[in-house]
């Protein structure tokens, strides 16, 4: 099993003795399975569900997993790979035939469709094996693997900082004065306990090992480290401005390096969390109130909801990825905390006391190799055009796109038909566009140099 996919959940499941069989001692075997839902979406937990028949009685335990990716018996055919794990749990068995019903929780899975094989292992030992097939879709909350369209929930907290720890999504309740561990997928709350000094949080970081928060205390703002159950193991007096003494409004952790954003005027704080000396400060060019690590630098949002990429640097340049529209916030957010996963991007609105799982410009691949649309939030319908990177020119006040190709005009959202390969030393972009429900047309999203919008001078779809 080792290499061939990477489980998305595995979890143990008791099993019973469902029946005696009568009669010649039937031999190990998978009677029958489903899988339920049948069509599942990635806001469906997905079960397995069998009946396995063996010649004797041992005490039988199982486990399992489920991953998508290349599969030994299907060749170069993506798909899905289930392996039901069965082990005698006592060392002496009955001599009785038994069946024995199975049922695994294999939780959320990530948008993909294909064939799939369920594989039989008994004490590590390849026994049998099914195939089915299964098309997991886009659906209404966020799943492990993907973010999924229209993602989020509602919970009625004021909520000014948030990360993500080992257990889930952190959030601190500032009228509470508490940091609760809620479960990312429909906001339940896992545990709790006590924020440090006022209880003012404004922002939360997680460096892999430790909590920092932002608090606007009685006398001042101070940045607390935290273990994991909320005790605190550091303070010190957060950076400020002259005659303007806020709090950091956001927090985030990078190459051992503090980051903080202030509000007014709008600065970027680097910090040493060890020494407490600031190493730099710069201008912004927002007010940020949401500010986290990616792999390529620091995402950040102002409280209308435009996203952008912040350069970790004293002379670094920040670049509008998005705005509300194009990520598809719908009405007027105000965004006070944004967090990355390693997966997908969680921004709560606390005009609404809603924690909105964003995907940007309305386009992203599946694991399946297929290219998918959607239309977000507020949106009527989504254009998806192609063009050649090549072709990709500075036209003085926009990004000419050069000739593109309509994949998708009007669309509902979906798979993309794009079976096309570029010429050997070319690569193609993608793009989406949708339209509001006042039939607004949004453009195809911003680029630099100076966070140009994004122009199909061709107008591929009209």
């Amino acid at each position: 099993m080792k290499g061939r996919f990477r489980f998305l959940r595995q979890d143990a499941a008791a099993l019973a003795v469902f029946a005696l069989l009568s009669g010649e001692a039937a031999a190990q075997t998978i009677r029958s399975f489903q899988i339920q839902p049948p069509a599942p979406t990635t806001g469906d937990r997905v079960t397995l569900r069998a009946v396995v028949a063996f010649p004797e009685d041992c005490g039988w335990q199982a486990s399992g997993g489920i991953g998508f990716g290349t599969q030994e018996e299907m060749g170069e055919i993506p798909g899905w790979g289930l392996d039901l794990l069965v082990s005698r749990a006592s060392g002496s068995c009955k001599p009785v035939p038994v069946q024995i019903p199975v049922e695994l929780d294999l939780g959320n899975l990530p948008v993909a469709a294909g064939p799939g094989i369920l594989r039989l292992l008994v004490d590590s030992l390849y026994i049998e094996k099914r195939a089915f097939q299964m098309t997991v879709a886009a659906g209404p909350a966020p799943g492990w693997a993907q973010p999924a369209a229209h993602g989020g929930f509602e919970r009625l907290t004021r909520t000014m900082g948030v990360t993500f720890d080992p257990e889930g999504q952190l959030i601190s309740d500032v009228l509470n004065h508490a940091m609760i561990v809620i479960d990312p997928r429909d906001g339940a709350g896992l545990r709790a306990f006590e924020s440090p000094a006022s209880g003012d949080v404004r922002g939360l970081a997680f460096d892999g090992t430790f909590l920092y928060a932002s608090v606007l205390d009685r006398f001042g703002p101070n940045i607390y480290r935290l273990d994991l159950q909320g005790g605190i193991l550091d303070g010190f007096p957060s950076p400020v401005v002259s005659g303007n003494v806020r709090p950091l409004e956001s927090l985030a952790v990078r190459g051992g390096v503090l980051y903080g954003t202030y509000d007014t005027p709008p600065l970027l704080f680097a910090i040493d969390p060890v020494s407490h000396r600031k190493l730099w400060e710069r201008a912004l060019p927002s007010r940020i109130y949401g500010l986290d690590t990616i792999p390529e630098g620091l995402l950040g949002s102002d409280a209308e909801g435009a996203i952008y990429l912040i350069e970790a640097s004293p002379t670094g340049t920040d670049l509008l990825l998005g705005d509300s529209v194009d990520v598809g916030i719908p009405g007027f957010p105000d965004i006070s905390a944004l967090a990355y996963d390693g997966q997908g991007i969680v921004a709560w609105d606390r005009s609404l006391s809603i924690a909105r799982s964003l995907r940007t410009l309305a386009l992203w691949w599946a694991l399946d190799g297929s290219l998918r649309s959607y239309v977000p939030e507020g949106g009527r319908d989504v254009d998806v055009i192609r063009g050649d990177v090549g072709n990709i020119g500075f036209e003085g006040s926009f990004i000419g796109l050069g000739p593109t190709e309509c994949l998708v005009a009007d669309g509902p959202g979906g798979v993309v038909d794009n079976e096309d390969r570029p010429p050997e030393g070319r690569a193609f972009f993608y793009l989406a566009r949708f339209r509001t429900v006042s039939a607004l047309d949004t453009s195809y999203g911003r680029s630099f140099p100076h966070s140009l919008r994004r122009v199909d001078e061709y107008d591929a779809c009209p």
